[in-house]
């Protein structure tokens, strides 16, 4: 139930007490004097804390970070992105990979703000875990659908995550200790009443873990001469301080600095003379995020408020491959390293206006932005030479500038309207290119509980992160679209149905969609093998289309949805599949998710998911031309590989781009919690889980195998695809102690 229902609760519980309180005194006037003990109030559950049928929305999900905590998952972390992946029209993408393709978008058009700040790449381990300390977190908002104006900059969804208040007046905190990694968080006053901290550290044991199995392996394969090179390790940094000047005025700095460092390779060597005679290669992997922000909070009255606020982030990614041979008499190194960083420059200004039946909310906005889209600086040492060379050391800047209005008003009991425009300017390239947005949504109450939304949104976007494998990796380079391009942009309507028990028990929604897409980037054939990351993009248009159901039950001890998307995405992109349509890579035609929650008391609590979907497409060859080694030409003309083996035999034949659909996915996730209470407000939470409980091997990919049987034989050669899948059933535990 909202808070406006448990206030009215709380008010009718102590004015029953007081009515019946015969131990007042006569003489009393002010009860306030005397104990009371009111009758206990039991409020359980409310997923959505909102009315579906009423509100001025649609596909909008609001969690907090107690629903957050209550949702599954892989690594026992909560995980904002895994929370809205399991929406209706919401692919998740590669197995065990935080990831969010929305309704045809990909995984870079999904705008993530912390704090109203605009973030980039948001996971740690190429997805495994997520960015964001839930701890920290005080909701996060999810828009499919209809954007208010004040988004945008991204195509096909919002995701914004709002950071707890410091605690003005005691200090407290929590600490965390997982299988997989450790969290400390403390806030505060620094002056009472006035200044305040939230601070939070975040570290993983990977490495730490790691460290004594991996010396074991390498010292069983010493004999061998191999030796395995592995190390994975992520830091995460939350601060926030808060200042209140006076009773109009606040002011807060944000801090968030997230950093990753990915190492793996081999090495080969003679077991007698280690140092002197071995082989290496190496590859290292850097990634992440860095935030400063400053707001200024101004309440002009009771109506009118203001934010304003300067943000400069940071993104950045690293590549380094090293490779050494070394013999007794000569050594030769050699690195290639490829960078990828973006820095921004931003300045926001909010304003609301707020009456009993209208909102006008309206703003202005700029950032300045520095692309690095690729550099490539290649070395090589050998004796006698040394060659340095460097590849697309250039920047792009680009500048961003608009203004948005978005009025939200209920002028009658069965009519609600929420009408914005949004006009942002973007400079690159020495070219101006402008984008008129305008958004709409109309809710029409067919009934108490009932009513019908339609709603329109136009997007457009400037960046864009291209990629040539089928996970949301962190070396996929962030860059703005290509010159003599235009701006990605998106056109979606949509509408529905949306129903609310009298007691809000239980909600269900109805909605379709259809969505135009134009500018998406599709790397071609040559990409990974370009040094310029620039170069090998072709871009096109696409389209994406469906129906989402949704059954929710909000209230009681038993809470939790079940939803079913029926869905279609599609490309068409000159240059790719012969300028055909072909089927985007997420194209999940079916999607079933059901989540519940069971509060078995106020110390045990049960979670329990379970995803089915359409399986990813792929590209895969249904054929192979002989080539000269496969007919039988003499061994000096075209050298033939042993018996055994073998890959890259023949041409492939394709019939399109994603022409093969993976098996379907379905996975069953379960956790608990367990409270204990130690008294002043301190606890102990015991959180523990079973990610994929029934163990269903569920594809990553597949790969092909080829088997060469000699010349002689009747068919020299043949071909078959296996799936690979990595994730069997993975149990976690953590203990979080609040103090």
């Amino acid at each position: 139930m909202n808070n406006h229902t448990l206030a009215a609760m709380a008010l009718i519980a102590a004015s029953s007490a007081i009515a019946n309180a015969d131990n007042l005194p006569a003489d009393s006037t002010d009860f306030l004097d005397h104990g009371v003990v009111l009758p206990e109030v039991e409020a359980i559950g409310n997923a959505n804390n909102r009315s579906n049928s009423t509100s001025l929305d649609a596909g909008m999900v609001q969690l907090d970070t107690e629903q957050l905590f209550n949702l599954p998952t892989m690594t026992g972390e909560p995980d904002i992105i895994r929370a809205f992946a399991l929406q209706p029209g919401v692919s998740e993408g590669v197995e065990g990979f935080s990831g969010l393709y929305v309704r045809g978008g990909t995984n870079d058009q999904n705008l993530i703000l912390l704090n109203g700040v605009p973030l980039y790449q948001i996971s740690h381990l190429g997805g495994l875990f997520s960015s964001f300390n839930v701890e920290v977190v005080d909701n996060a908002t999810f828009y499919k659908s209809s954007f208010p104006a004040m988004y945008g900059g991204r195509l096909s969804s919002v995701v914004d995550i709002t950071t707890r208040k410091p605690d003005f007046n005691e200090y407290h905190g929590a600490a965390t200790l997982g299988l997989t990694a450790g969290m400390l968080h403390l806030t505060g006053p620094i002056v009472k009443g006035r200044t305040a901290f939230d601070v939070s550290v975040r570290r993983s044991w990977f490495d730490v873990l790691s460290a004594p199995a991996l010396a074991i392996i390498n010292a069983t394969k010493k004999d061998d001469g191999e030796k395995t090179i592995a190390r994975y390790a992520f830091t995460d940094i939350n601060a926030r301080i808060d200042h209140r000047i006076d009773s109009r005025n606040t002011l807060h700095v944000d801090f968030y600095w997230g950093n990753d460092l990915l190492k793996f390779g081999s090495k080969d060597f003679d077991p007698d003379d280690e140092d002197n005679n071995f082989e290496q290669d190496v590859d290292k992997l850097r990634w992440g995020n860095t935030l400063v922000a400053a707001s200024w909070n101004h309440t002009y009255n009771d109506r009118l408020k203001s934010t304003i606020t300067a943000a400069f982030t940071r993104y950045k990614s690293t590549y380094d491959k090293e490779s050494i041979d070394q013999t007794p008499d000569e050594r030769e190194e050699s690195n290639r390293t490829d960078r990828n960083r973006i820095d921004d420059i931003s300045l926001f200004a909010r304003w609301q206006y707020s009456r009993s039946n209208y909102d006008l909310r309206y703003g202005a906005f700029y950032t300045h932005h520095c692309f690095l889209p690729s550099s490539v600086e290649y070395t090589v040492d050998k004796p006698g030479a040394s060659i340095s060379s460097a590849y697309t050391d250039y920047y792009i800047r680009a500048n961003e500038a608009g203004a948005y209005a978005d009025f939200a008003w209920e002028p009658t009991a069965w009519l609600g309207i929420d009408a914005g425009l949004r006009v942002a300017t973007y400079g690159i390239y020495d070219k101006w290119h402008t984008s008129v947005e305008p958004r709409f949504l109309a809710r029409f109450t067919l009934m108490p509980g009932l009513s019908f939304k339609a709603n329109y949104s136009r997007m457009s976007q400037l960046v864009q992160q291209v990629s040539d494998s089928y996970a949301n990796l962190p070396t996929d380079n962030w860059m703005p679209v290509g010159k003599g391009e235009d701006l990605l942009t998106s056109d979606q309507v949509g509408g529905g149905l949306y129903y609310d028990t009298p007691d809000n028990t239980y909600s269900l929604s109805v909605e379709g969609y259809y969505k135009w897409l134009d500018g998406v980037a599709e790397v071609n054939e040559d990409y990974s093998y370009s040094l310029d990351k620039m170069q090998n993009i072709e871009y096109g248009r696409g389209n994406a289309y469906g129906g989402e159901i949704t059954l929710s039950r909000n209230v009681g001890r038993l809470t939790g949805s079940a939803s079913y998307g029926l869905m279609w995405a599609n490309r068409k992109i000159p240059g790719i599949n012969g300028g055909r349509w072909y089927p985007a890579k997420f194209d999940n035609r079916h999607k079933v998710n059901i989540t519940l929650n069971y509060k078995v008391n106020d110390r045990i609590e049960l979670n329990a998911s379970w995803t089915f979907a359409t399986g990813n497409r792929m590209t895969v060859p249904v054929g192979l031309y002989q080539t000269m080694q496969d007919a039988d030409l003499p061994v000096a003309i075209a050298p033939h590989p042993n018996e055994g083996m073998y890959q890259g035999l023949g041409n492939n034949y394709y019939t399109q781009r994603n022409n093969v659909r993976l098996p379907a996915y379905h996975r069953l996730d379960i956790s608990a919690s367990f409270t204990r209470q130690h008294g002043n407000g301190r606890k102990g939470v015991w959180r523990v889980g079973l990610y994929n409980a029934y163990c269903h091997m569920n594809p990553m990919t597949v790969r092909r195998r080829e088997w060469y049987y000699g010349s002689n034989a009747t068919r020299p050669w043949d071909m078959y695809y296996e799936t690979f899948s990595i994730f069997p059933i993975i149990p976690n535990v953590s203990y979080t102690y609040y103090f």
